[in-house]
């Protein structure tokens, strides 16, 4: 996989992770292509501010701190890597997990942007 294509999936999955605990999508908006095609079960939509709504929904509740683990990406050819990744809410209180959700997401990258973000459920 090309190194800036990798670069470029890390660090969706990096400013995707403090986007949540600090509500700024700003660095991931960075990385999106203005036309950029957002992709969950059910529905697809396109531009940034789509995408940015709909990771906006997993963003958890001011007493909840979330964690990504996992994330590690496998090229699937033709601009396309993937990636299961657990993500963690935790009580800012205790620091005890209160949930965890398993997502996976498929991004596809053209020129160091990502043109496709699919976010499903993982297996």
């Amino acid at each position: 996989m090309p190194a800036p294509d990798l670069d470029t999936a890390q660090q969706f999955l990096s400013a995707t992770e403090a986007a949540l605990r600090a509500d700024d999508f700003g660095p991931v908006v960075a990385l999106l292509a203005p036309d950029v095609e957002s992709v969950t079960p059910v529905h697809s939509r396109r531009g940034v501010e789509a995408l940015t709504e709909e990771l906006s929904r997993a963003r958890p509740a001011e007493s909840i701190d979330v964690e990504l683990e996992g994330g590690d990406w496998k090229a699937l050819g033709d601009g396309r890597y993937s990636c299961q990744a657990r993500v963690l809410f935790r009580s800012k209180l205790t620091g005890e997990l209160s949930y965890s959700r398993d997502r996976s997401f498929e991004l596809t990258i053209r020129d160091g942007k990502v043109i496709r973000c699919e976010m499903r459920f993982a297996d």
